[in-house]
């Protein structure tokens, strides 16, 4: 799916806070990934769908609370190849421009970005949720998300040796070929977030520039490095295996 802010952005996700993270412990596991752009940017369908929530939720709880969102839109898709229902919402909106029961399609305005609800600014919250419009039901937008444009995503596992998954565990991306920006996140926390049902992931990160990389999980006490290569326009995975 096409980003859903326009080209003009900024249409790169928030690295400090991203699907699964608590950002250090501060905050509950994310749900989404955000987009900060400034309050008053149109808000785009991402896909063709139909309008089945759209304006506030002080009264219809959506998420852990009511006005959680604030004002939202979600939107079920229309023709998706899964035997799932695929839903996208789009919160902390300052206005909302669909109606519930409207016909959407890709790149159509939903509403304008906000701070309404818990934001604490600005921005723009976009959800993928899979099989059932419920909060429980997320899935990690990155991996729904077409990447900018030359950029790969990169997801994977972060287990021990016996496939147990590490929560909150920090992930580093140094190319090795040449030179690229910092490049940084964190697996899950436990809880709330989920993997795709195909891959199993317990990290993804976006925007990554296509090259030959270490991928270095660092417990404190020992490091671990597993080699990959990112490839543009495509999810690149990587397994690292973190032992005792």
């Amino acid at each position: 799916m096409p980003r859903p802010v326009p080209s003009s952005g900024p249409t790169w996700t928030d690295k400090a806070y991203p699907y699964g993270s608590t950002r250090g412990g501060l905050l509950r596991p994310h749900t989404g990934v955000e987009f900060d752009v400034p309050a008053g940017t149109p808000v785009l369908a991402t896909a063709a769908g139909t309008v089945v929530a759209a304006g506030n939720d002080t009264t219809i709880s959506y998420g852990p609370q009511t006005d959680f969102y604030g004002n939202l839109v979600i939107i079920e898709l229309a023709g998706q190849a899964t035997d799932s229902s695929v839903f996208t919402l789009y919160g902390h909106l300052s206005e909302v421009s669909v109606s519930v029961g409207q016909s959407v399609s890709p790149g159509d305005v939903v509403g304008l970005s906000g701070s309404t609800g818990v934001a604490d600014g600005p921005h723009l919250h976009f959800e993928v949720r899979v099989g059932q419009n419920t909060y429980e039901s997320t899935r990690n937008p990155l991996l729904w998300l077409t990447p900018l444009h030359e950029t790969g995503v990169v997801a994977g596992r972060i287990a021990g040796p016996g496939g147990e998954l590490f929560y909150e565990a920090p992930l580093t991306l140094v190319r090795v070929d040449a030179p690229a920006p910092y490049t940084a996140t964190t697996s899950y926390a436990a809880g709330v977030p989920n993997a795709d049902g195909a891959l199993g992931e317990n990290f993804a990160v976006d925007d990554v520039i296509p090259g030959f990389y270490q991928a270095i999980v660092d417990t404190g006490s020992r490091r671990f490095t597993t080699d990959l290569w990112v490839y543009p326009g495509r999810v690149n995975w990587v397994e690292i295996v973190v032992s005792p």
